[in-house]
């Protein structure tokens, strides 16, 4: 019984991180065309979107 509580409160913390890491980042579509392009080019098109950088692309681009 305690590994089934255990499991769960993990599962459950993964959930919640995953939640609050992808609130974090923006999907900017004005910047998806950059995202097969070098890192520098990545980040310089989210800062010109009011963001600090790039973050993933990942179904587009986010920037954080």
């Amino acid at each position: 019984m305690a590994a089934i509580k255990t499991t769960f409160v993990l599962l459950l913390l993964a959930f919640a991180m995953v939640v609050v890491t992808e609130a974090q980042y923006t999907h900017v579509c004005a910047c998806d065309e950059v995202c097969q392009r070098s890192s520098p080019e990545r980040d310089e098109c989210c800062r010109a979107h009011g963001f600090s950088g790039s973050a993933s692309c990942s179904r587009g681009m986010h920037c954080y």
